[in-house]
C-alpha cells in the first residue's frame, strides 16, 4: 500500500511539473510576429470569447491552459474592454496584463510642447509610469541602424523638434511606442511634404519654427517675428530669445516648473550653448517640438523694418520695434 501511494505521488509530482513547464511555455515564453495585430474586445465580452478570438489570430496555442493561468492569477474578470495593438513581440501574460490595464490612451501632443513635457503628460494619463524613462529615451535616441533617414545616423540623438505634435493612441506601458508613432508622424507630415530639403538644412528650420512655437501665438506674428531673427542671424546679431533661457531652466537645469519660467537679468548670464543673448546663432537643436504652422512661419518670413519684439503682459500680443530705443519704451509700456 506504501508502495502504492508512493507511485501516486510521484506520478502526481511528474503531471504537476508537466502542466507547469507547458503553462510556463504557453503563457510565459516570448513570441515573435511578422507585424503588429489590432484586437477588439467587446464590453460584456465573456473570457471564454476573448480567449477562442486570441487562439483563432494564433496568439494562443492553448486555450485550457491559458484559461487556468488567468483562473489561478485572478485574472479573469478584470478584462477591460477596447482596442489593443499585439506584437510584433508578445507573451500571453504581456497581452493579459495589457488586457487588465486598459486599451490604447487618446492623449493629444499639443504645440510647442517640449520632450520633457510630452513626458509628463504621458506619465499623468499613465500611458506610461516613469516620464523619466520616455524622457531618457527622447534625449538618447539610438538611430545607429538609420532607421529614420531624417535622424543622424548615430546614438545619441536627442528628439527634440521631431515628436510631432497630434492626437494620438498610446499604448500603455510603451515608452518605444508612443516615441515611434510621434517619428513616423514626424515623417509623414514633415517629411514628405518637404521632401527636397536636405536634413541639415529642415534642422536649422525646425530649429526657427520651435522657437515661433514658444515666442509668438499668430501665424502674422509667426513670420514677423520669423523675419526678424533670421535678419538678426544673417547680420550675427545675437538672437536673445527668453524662451530659449525657459528651456535651459526647464528642461536642463530641473527648476521647480512652477517658476522656471520666471526670468531675470542674471537668467541672461546662464552659461549654455541655447543662451541666445550669449551665443550668436542658432541653439544647437530646437527648444519645442513645432507644429506645421510654425514650421511654414520658419521657412516664409516676412521682412520689415523692425528688429526688436515682446510679449506684452496682459494679453500676450507680440508688440514690435525698429529699434532698440523704442524697444526699451515698449518694455517700460507692456511689461
Amino acid at each position: 500500500m506504501k508502495k502504492a501511494s508512493g507511485y501516486f505521488i510521484i506520478t502526481a509530482f511528474l503531471i504537476f511539473l508537466g502542466l507547469l513547464f507547458f503553462m510556463t511555455d504557453e503563457v510565459y515564453i516570448e513570441r515573435t510576429l511578422a507585424g503588429k495585430i489590432e484586437f477588439q474586445i467587446e464590453k460584456g465580452e465573456s473570457l471564454n470569447s476573448v480567449v477562442g478570438k486570441l487562439h483563432e489570430a494564433g496568439l494562443v496555442r492553448n486555450k485550457f491552459i491559458t484559461r487556468s493561468y488567468l483562473f489561478f492569477n485572478g485574472l479573469k474578470t478584470n478584462i477591460k474592454p477596447g482596442f489593443y495593438i499585439i506584437g510584433p513581440k508578445y507573451s500571453v501574460n504581456e497581452i493579459f496584463e495589457k488586457f487588465n490595464l486598459g486599451a490604447d490612451l487618446e492623449v493629444k501632443v499639443f504645440e510647442g510642447w517640449t520632450a520633457k513635457e510630452i513626458a509628463e503628460a504621458l506619465q499623468e494619463l499613465e500611458v506610461i509610469k516613469d516620464s523619466g524613462d520616455f524622457l531618457k529615451l527622447a534625449k538618447n535616441f539610438d538611430n545607429s541602424d538609420g532607421v529614420y533617414e531624417f535622424l543622424p545616423k548615430k546614438r545619441g540623438v536627442d528628439l527634440e523638434g521631431y515628436l510631432f505634435p497630434d492626437t494620438y493612441k498610446f499604448e500603455r506601458g510603451s515608452v518605444d511606442s508612443a516615441a515611434e508613432k510621434m517619428l513616423l508622424n514626424f515623417k509623414k507630415k514633415v517629411i514628405l511634404k518637404y521632401a527636397d530639403m536636405h536634413p541639415e538644412e529642415l534642422r536649422n528650420i525646425l530649429i526657427m519654427a520651435s522657437i515661433l512655437e514658444r515666442e509668438v501665438k499668430t501665424d502674422e506674428d509667426m513670420r514677423l517675428v520669423s523675419g526678424i531673427l533670421w535678419k538678426r542671424f544673417e547680420s550675427e546679431a545675437s538672437l536673445q530669445v527668453d524662451a530659449a533661457l525657459v528651456y535651459i531652466k526647464c528642461v536642463f537645469m530641473e527648476s521647480d516648473s512652477s517658476n522656471c519660467r520666471q526670468l531675470t537679468n542674471d537668467d541672461k548670464k546662464i552659461d549654455s550653448l541655447y543662451n541666445t543673448y550669449l551665443n550668436k546663432g542658432l541653439p544647437p537643436g530646437p527648444i519645442s517640438n513645432p507644429s506645421l504652422r510654425a514650421i511654414d512661419a520658419a521657412l516664409n518670413p516676412i521682412e520689415s523694418r523692425h528688429w526688436y519684439y515682446l510679449s506684452a503682459k496682459d494679453d500676450g500680443r507680440t508688440i514690435f520695434s525698429e529699434n532698440l530705443d523704442e524697444h526699451n519704451l515698449n518694455r517700460v509700456i507692456y511689461r
